[in-house]
């Protein structure tokens, strides 16, 4: 009879957990973006359909390593078939961390790590009923 007791206590802690995670990742946009780019982020992050379908593609972007292996920059695509699903950023032990700036429509993300030396960079847009990727450079060095 035990089991029920610790059935609802698993249960409260994992509806907190899940509230504090959420709560965080509010905290982190801010409150200067948009409230519906922000309900927009949060799922297009948590859910895969979701976010398959509010991306542009072929996406316009640059590749993981581009500079690194000296790939071509211009005109690469992202394409559905070989895309990675974008999950939110863990704060704890990642050592990325993500700001946001807005011009206009657009909502650009810059994912830094702690060290400086490599980064990644998001643009989102509006296109008047709903928010899309429309562009994403994945993890590269950064010019020093």
């Amino acid at each position: 009879m035990r089991t029920i007791p610790v059935l609802v206590l698993f249960s409260i802690t994992l509806t907190l957990l899940s509230c504090k995670q959420k709560e965080a990742a509010s905290e982190a946009l801010g409150d200067t973006l948009p409230e519906d780019f922000v309900t927009f982020y949060e799922r297009f992050l948590q859910d895969s359909l979701y976010q398959m379908e509010h991306i542009n593609f072929p996406l316009e972007g640059i590749p993981d390593n581009a500079l690194k292996d000296n790939r071509a920059l211009t005109d690469f695509r992202w394409e559905a078939e070989n895309w990675i699903m974008h999950r939110p950023i863990q704060k704890d032990g990642t050592g990325f961390s993500s700001s946001f700036s807005q011009l206009g429509p657009i909502i650009i993300e810059e994912i830094l790590h702690e060290s400086g030396q490599y980064g990644m960079l998001r643009r989102f847009a509006n296109s008047g009923d709903e928010w899309r990727l429309i562009y994403y450079a994945g993890l590269n060095p950064l010019k020093q």
